[in-house]
């Protein structure tokens, strides 16, 4: 069956496409300008160049997703509301996920009691695997790790203000130093987070962690700052092949389906 997965961040969208025995790959920018009808016109084009007819798609995106619809995006505004129904596709399947959830059902491994992604690009989230199901909490919201507050020297800021790549871009941070204060930040996230849920393993993705500045700052903060005995029993990697982790999840989800 051919399929059509497609992770769209804050300034880019990467489409994977597999086609029989082949995997082919096509990536625009997005940002705040990028809506339904910029998504639907990529989506012509690519099945009238491949002939797509009755094959499956599956999208991703940052914001909250109930029942197949984005809820909210505060990266990608023109999606909100985005539901299966807006797609004018020749696809037989449609299926909408968070970006950060999607993900995850690339590397859960379902013998873990608890995994973590934290992905850090433009903007910070987390995702929660329990006993390799995905926890969302009562109403889609858990995860938000980037809204969590911290107490600087210059005020009290949230960790997306401080440590995300929307902020050091902003902010114009470059120094090795800079990186290193901002991998810190996520860092004391990442800690209340292995305090919180004593995790088995602690997954690292997004555009960041390829900053050695910024990750070593991360780890070198939740080491200092996690517990002792739930740190010990946390094993903590980056993702492999990090541009394309959304869409292999998203292959993964898809397969479920079927």
């Amino acid at each position: 069956m051919q399929t059509i997965t497609v992770d769209i961040g804050g300034t880019k969208a990467l489409f994977e496409m597999h086609l029989g025995d082949r995997i082919e790959q096509y990536k625009i920018p997005t940002g705040e300008g990028f809506g339904i009808t910029s998504l639907n016109k990529q989506l012509y084009e690519l099945e009238s160049d491949y002939g797509l007819v009755d094959y499956r798609l599956a999208i991703a995106v940052p914001g909250l997703v109930k029942n197949n619809q984005l809820i909210s995006s505060k990266s990608l505004p023109g999606l909100n509301g985005l539901s299966r129904e807006d797609l004018h596709t020749q696809a037989k399947t449609i299926l909408l996920s968070n970006d950060i959830d999607a993900g995850m059902q690339a590397v859960l491994n379902p013998k873990h009691d608890c995994e973590l992604l934290i992905m850090c690009g433009t903007g910070i989230g987390m995702a929660i695997s329990i006993n390799g199901k995905i926890f969302s909490g009562a109403s889609g919201f858990a995860g938000e790790l980037g809204h969590c507050r911290v107490m600087t020297e210059s005020g009290e800021f949230s960790l997306e203000q401080l440590a995300s790549g929307n902020s050091i871009r902003v902010r114009g941070l470059k120094k090795a130093q800079e990186l290193n204060r901002a991998g810190r930040y996520l860092g004391m996230g990442i800690a209340w987070a292995i305090n919180l849920f004593n995790p088995n393993r602690i997954w690292l993705a997004g555009g960041m962690m390829n900053s050695s500045d910024y990750y070593l700052g991360c780890v070198s903060s939740l080491k200092d700052m996690a517990l002792t005995a739930p740190f010990s029993e946390a094993k903590i990697a980056r993702v492999d092949d990090m541009e394309t982790l959304v869409c292999r999840g998203l292959k993964v989800l898809l397969d479920k389906q079927a």
